[in-house]
């Protein structure tokens, strides 16, 4: 006889993909490994009062419209964050870096959305190609067969940027870098993502899709003695369905990284004299405002989910400064320095996995001394001020900017 049926929560896994359009719920792209993923439905409940003659004042409960919350965290990856990253932030260039050989340039400017470049080399079909530089790079793969006798016609994706003409175009391959920092051209609304979570109970397909998702914190952390880098997110998205086909789990062959590989810039970079080798733990937060606005549209859904202004903290724990010069002067004197936390896991070409996160202005804003250990210490908050040069493509102003450095193939986030 059978015994009965049961799902182990070993076997739990959660997958993720952009969305086409925001609500539509789509398969997974990417396996998250992640320590927890804690999605709830929250509906709302409309209570009937209407008085009927007895000693009783509710005599119904109807279901009003519905959103899900979620929140999850784990070890950081660094070809997978970039998800969490390009859906709070929004703004994301990409880079490659250079074959050595097959440099051209354009040879007339191109449009958002162009399906063609015009080059004054020929670049054959399937090549992948970076275009311009700085804010305004980005990497696709050349989509059909040249035409022209020069300059030449070159198929490719949509474009994200639009590009002058004369820019540089060269052919990249790994490793590639995502830079992410606050969206403020357009509406200034990021993608949304599909959470697709197995459980086991759910019917035929054993799991459910959390589709709409926006995130209003994601946050990035280490401590060097104990700890892998990691990250905590939470955000809200469309009520659950039931997913359309049983997901398979792939997760990353990548490794998590090691929280003492971190370098840390006060004042500067995170190398030579502005590195700060006395901080045991850090973390940077970045938050942002969502709303779900519900309408008459006959859908218990959200119409929209708006995102709002971005702000980031940062935390630092001193535990053995020398001195007080930055552990509490930078307070006290509202110094408002350079931060920058940079680690990678030491690999090489496809194998490297990166982060850079870049804060222009660090405004410490509390500085405790810690006396609970051997060696006196300092507990240590931040604003990160908004800067233009945190800004990406965009334009505007970003109070952080992120890179990461990996293998994950452009248009993936």
């Amino acid at each position: 006889m059978p015994g009965p049926t049961t799902y182990p929560s070993d076997k739990q896994f959660t997958g993720v993909a952009k969305e086409v359009t925001p609500g539509t719920p789509v398969a997974p792209t990417w396996t998250f490994p992640v320590e927890k993923f804690d999605p709830e439905d929250k509906p709302n409940w409309l209570v009937d009062k209407a008085m009927r003659g007895s000693m009783v004042d509710e005599y119904g409960l109807l279901q009003g419209v519905i959103h899900s919350e979620f929140s999850m965290s784990g070890p950081f990856f660094g070809d997978g964050c970039g998800f969490l990253l390009n859906n709070i932030l929004g703004d994301m260039a990409e880079s490659g870096t250079y074959t050595g050989s097959g440099t051209t340039t354009l040879s007339s400017s191109a449009a958002v959305g162009a399906t063609t470049i015009s080059t004054a080399l020929s670049i054959a079909s399937g090549t992948r190609i970076q275009i311009d530089t700085g804010a305004n790079a980005e990497v696709v793969v050349t989509s059909g067969v040249p035409t022209g006798a020069g300059p030449f016609t070159i198929p490719v994706p949509a474009l994200r940027f639009g590009h002058n003409s004369a820019v540089v175009v060269q052919p990249v391959t790994t490793p590639y870098s995502q830079v992410f920092a606050v969206l403020n051209s357009g509406l200034a609304q990021p993608g949304t993502l599909t959470f697709t979570d197995w459980q086991g109970p759910p019917a035929t397909s054993q799991a459910r899709t959390f589709a709409g998702a926006c995130l209003s914190e994601l946050t990035l952390k280490g401590n060097a003695e104990t700890e892998l880098v990691s990250f905590d997110a939470k955000g809200l998205a469309w009520g659950s369905v039931i997913a359309g086909t049983i997901p398979t789990a792939a997760p990353t062959t990548a490794q998590p990284i090691a929280a003492w590989r971190t370098a840390l810039g006060l004042g500067g970079v995170a190398s030579g004299g502005t590195q700060d080798k006395t901080i045991g733990s850090w973390e940077i937060k970045i938050m942002r405002k969502l709303k779900p606005y519900f309408t008459g549209q006959n859908s218990q859904n959200p119409f929209i989910i708006q995102r709002g202004a971005v702000t980031a903290t940062g935390k630092l724990v001193f535990i053995v400064p020398a001195d007080e010069s930055k552990s509490l002067l930078y307070m006290l004197n509202n110094a408002q320095p350079q931060f920058q936390w940079t680690v990678t896991n030491a690999g090489a070409g496809a194998a490297l996995l990166g982060l850079t996160v870049d804060v222009q202005a660090a405004a410490f804003d509390t500085a405790k001394i810690n006396r609970g250990a051997e060696a006196v210490g300092y507990d240590d908050t931040f604003k990160c001020v908004a800067s233009t040069t945190n800004a990406g493509q965009s334009g505007g102003y970003s109070p952080v900017k992120v890179t990461l450095q990996n293998a994950v193939a452009a248009g993936t986030f």
